[in-house]
């Protein structure tokens, strides 16, 4: 039986039975799993229950959105740069927890787990011109999806149409600089494309159904599909993204010329998108037997301050954007054909023509460096 003050609601879990509590006061054991009327709950609470939605999750850039190294880099850069202001600018997507715990030291374990299962679960509306605070959000009991007539023993369960429009990735995944520009704009990107006409949403691609569970068997009866967690960004759909093809390669006596299509037929926004100094690289070679020659176009978003000046590293470009310079990246479905002139003459050989399409992106990344500095030597020879 279960007596105290506050409200709270602790799932146990023992063996393959579940039961429901509805209690206050701390848990009871290890082994139970609490869900927290007021403030956010863990992620692996979530897990207690929701635990192939967890595994899914816990391998994804959103539970690693506080500790990659990349953000870790930056979010020092900044810190050191601009002091308090960049832990909002930077936290209030990395770790969104703290546009309503304050928590921007990240003393609480359930702040530091990222772009977490409750931050979402319990967003209410979305502000896409709300720069400081792009989020509305209900703490407790309540949890939103978009699963419609579901029921839980732990927790109640609303519908939420909103958690499966692209608006609702919009709040972090479109960045506005205090100067005004959207140095990062990947909903934006959507919302003027193709995809945002014909109702194809960013969950479409990236949290696509599979296999597994909502619930665990023990704990209560559930489909067998869930929403793929871990978001999709991989290496595979980056190189799904945009085909390649040499359209014609056209020989005069002395000069070659090369046409080459590029189109993004698999991504609902630019390519690349998100952070400006990531970059595509269209590189063509001819070899020609005797030497070879090579050229190359960039698609890239140029960023520069309020004195024009280029902004190459990630922390700058956040802190300090305020103008475009250059924006040729490649929207959605949209084709290009770029031609290439090379010097070679015909002389009767043949030519290999070679072209790459690559992604570079080269963020500063604190590691390890050994130093081994000798500080003395002395020696002495012994007859």
């Amino acid at each position: 039986m279960c007596t105290s003050k506050a409200t709270r609601v602790h799932v146990l879990l023992i063996g393959v039975a579940a039961f429901v509590c509805f209690a206050s006061g701390p848990a009871r054991s290890a082994s139970e799993a609490e869900v927290a009327a007021e403030g956010y709950t863990s992620a692996r609470v979530c897990g207690e229950c929701h635990s192939d939605i967890y595994e899914s999750w816990k391998n994804s850039l959103h539970a690693f959105s506080l500790t990659d190294p990349i953000f870790d880099t930056a979010y020092m850069q900044a810190v050191k740069e601009a002091g308090e202001e960049a832990r909002k600018v930077c936290l209030r997507c990395h770790a969104p927890m703290t546009m309503v715990n304050g928590d921007y030291e990240l003393r609480e374990g359930v702040t530091r787990e990222g772009v977490s299962c409750d931050f979402c679960h319990t967003v209410t509306a979305v502000h896409l011109d709300g720069r400081e605070k792009p989020y509305t959000v209900d703490l407790g009991l309540v949890k939103r999806s978009v699963l419609k007539k579901a029921t839980s023993p732990a927790h109640d369960v609303a519908y939420s149409e909103l958690h499966g429009t692209s608006e609702f990735c919009g709040g972090c995944h479109n960045y506005v600089t205090t100067k005004g520009k959207a140095v990062m704009s990947t909903y934006d990107e959507w919302r003027d494309g193709p995809y945002a006409r014909e109702g194809v949403q960013c969950q479409d691609c990236h949290m696509v159904l599979t296999s597994g569970k909502v619930v665990r068997e023990e704990v209560k009866e559930s489909g067998a599909k869930i929403h793929l967690h871990n978001l999709i960004h991989d290496t595979d759909q980056l190189r799904s993204a945009l085909s390649l093809q040499i359209a014609s390669a056209e020989r005069s006596v002395n000069r070659l010329q090369v046409e080459v299509t590029i189109e993004n037929v698999g991504s609902g926004h630019m390519v690349p998108t998100g952070i400006p100094s990531r970059e595509i690289v269209l590189s063509v070679s001819v070899d020609s037997g005797s030497r070879v020659l090579t050229q190359e176009r960039r698609y890239r978003k140029v960023v520069a301050d309020e004195k024009g000046r280029l902004l190459k590293r990630d922390f700058e470009v956040l802190l300090y954007g305020a103008r475009i310079l250059n924006d040729n990246r490649i929207g959605p479905r949209e084709k290009r054909v770029e031609r290439f002139n090379f010097d070679v003459p015909k002389a009767g050989r043949s030519a290999k023509v070679s072209v790459h399409l690559s992604y570079e992106y080269a963020p500063v990344i604190l590691h390890e460096e050994r130093l081994d500095i000798l500080l003395s030597s002395v020696e002495r020879i012994v007859y």
